[in-house]
């Protein structure tokens, strides 16, 4: 038996777990959504710009979320302005003429400059969109804090699928022509010439790539939330990968030195000719075998009409 005074604390008591569950229910719920929703894009056009331009404001974008689970962030955060400039403006003025679009990564602002054509290391405006939207999730990701530039454009490149075959070919010359640039003066090639700059953005590319392949999806977020808490970028890649900055570099170039040493062959007159006379003897043998089949089917028809005709009848 419990008595009146006992039950209604008892009751009192239920009610205020009660409530507190459906708090936290509804925190958890909003929580899950927050992390749903990924970060809205704000597309703020120029005047002056051309109607081409205009092709940039189709949604939606799904490639947002995307970026946001691969660098690993749980939150939308705020609204990332894009801003579309002409030719004739400042910010168009403060670049490179090559450079199709920017941003500081913590300004939550992108710059597109959309009457330039797109090249090399970006592709068509939406993944230049993407390629500079990467960036600034990047930052937030990381938590503010510096990321060495090869992760922060390798990252980008793979955020935005921007990784090509022309950035092998780039990276394949670049290792042909060139010595070897070691991780810690990687990002020394982006301060160069464009000629540089793009050997940086092939290397970069590569490198963050077979960093995936080699340790699995996950590394990117578990560096940069790693690097948030407060580790150094080396102290996080150990920790992602259980390699030092150093091993990784050295076993990127050893599997690189592969595809170095089989160009020269890939590429010499002796390959180049073997391959001709392979085309020419396969282009033979199924010439041959064609002739055949056609023979064979008229062959086929004639005696399908020799079968077809009434037997000769001679007339007394």
């Amino acid at each position: 038996m419990i008595m009146p005074g006992v039950g209604r604390a008892v009751r009192r008591s239920t009610l205020v777990v009660i409530s507190k569950c459906w708090v936290l229910a509804g925190l958890l719920a909003s929580s899950l959504l927050a992390a749903a929703e990924p970060t809205r894009l704000v597309i703020e056009p120029q005047p002056g710009l051309p109607p081409s331009a205009n092709r940039l404001f189709a949604g939606p974008r799904p490639w947002v979320a995307s970026v946001m689970e691969l660098v690993g962030l749980d939150v939308p955060g705020p609204d990332i302005r894009v801003v579309l400039a002409p030719e004739s403006s400042p910010l168009a003025r403060a670049v490179p003429a090559w450079v199709s679009g920017y941003t500081d990564g913590v300004s939550n602002v992108v710059v597109l400059l959309a009457e330039r054509t797109p090249s090399y290391p970006d592709g068509g405006l939406e993944e230049v969109l993407a390629h500079e939207v990467a960036h600034v999730l990047i930052h937030r990701a990381s938590g503010g804090r510096r990321v060495p530039r090869w992760f922060d454009e390798g990252l980008a490149m793979l955020a935005a699928r921007s990784w090509r075959l022309r950035d092998q070919t780039e990276l394949a010359l670049g290792l042909l022509s060139g010595p070897r640039v070691p991780l810690w003066k990687l990002d020394d090639l982006f301060q160069g010439d464009r000629r540089q700059v793009e050997h940086g953005y092939a290397l970069s590319g590569t490198l963050v790539q077979d960093l995936l392949e080699r340790y699995g999806p996950a590394v990117p977020r578990i560096v940069l939330a790693r690097v948030a808490r407060g580790d150094t970028f080396d102290e996080a890649m150990r920790g992602a990968t259980g390699a030092t900055l150093l091993d990784i570099g050295e076993a990127f170039y050893a599997r690189q030195a592969t595809l170095k040493r089989w160009i020269p062959i890939l590429t010499s007159s002796a390959v180049l000719w073997f391959g001709i006379s392979l085309l020419a003897i396969v282009a033979a043998i199924r010439k041959r075998r064609r002739r055949v089949e056609l023979e064979e089917e008229a062959a086929e028809l004639e005696a399908g009409s020799e079968a077809d005709q009434p037997p000769d009848e001679t007339v007394n």
